[in-house]
């Protein structure tokens, strides 16, 4: 487990006055909890939490550490961070986590005239929280216009279970000079 203990306060107050006062609005929740747990964090200790590389989280709340995945963060339509969700987990917890796919090699398609459409731009994996991968690397260096990336091609490790079927299509490879073409005849027929 992450030994990066990161301190959260209980609150009482809405969401909206918490950060009004310049902190971040959560909520802790988990199986063996009676309620839920509104909480608060101050933006030096998300900064620091949001660089944590581990799934699993250790927060400590009211001199207890919890430990605790980030389940969701919310943003509004600036991408500023509103509220956080956090999910406890004990010993033996299988908990599902959204993990993002990370697409490497992208400069040698940029290189090559060619365009990747990420279709899946992240999986949900369902396992123990220490297990959860930071991401599901995938390398697009030597492929070629029109390979497609599926479920079954994701290198998800095997004590996970995956939201996405083999025949899934995650991404497809395209070229730029298609794509300029296509936004030409489109244009052409607007204007007829």
């Amino acid at each position: 487990m992450e030994s990066t203990v990161f301190n959260i306060t209980e609150r009482t107050e809405k969401g909206r006055k918490v950060r009004m006062k310049g902190e971040i609005p959560g909520i802790i929740y988990g199986h063996s909890l009676d309620k839920t747990i509104p909480c608060k964090i101050t933006n030096r200790e998300l900064i620091n939490l949001l660089g944590v590389k581990s799934s699993v989280l250790s927060l400590n709340l009211n001199g207890k550490t919890e430990s605790c995945v980030l389940k969701e963060v919310q943003r509004d339509p600036f991408g500023n961070i509103v509220h956080l969700d956090f999910q406890q987990v004990k010993e033996g917890d299988s908990v599902k986590l959204k993990v993002p796919v990370k697409f490497i090699g992208i400069e040698s398609l940029d290189s090559r005239k060619l365009l990747l459409d990420d279709i899946i731009a992240e999986v949900q994996l369902q396992g123990h929280p220490n297990e959860m991968p930071e991401h599901i690397e995938v390398d697009v260096t030597n492929l070629e216009h029109g390979a497609q990336i599926l479920g079954k091609d994701l290198a998800i490790p095997a004590n996970l279970k995956a939201d996405i079927s083999a025949d899934d299509v995650v991404a497809r490879i395209g070229s730029l000079i298609s794509v300029a073409v296509e936004s030409d005849e489109t244009e052409e027929e607007t204007a007829q």
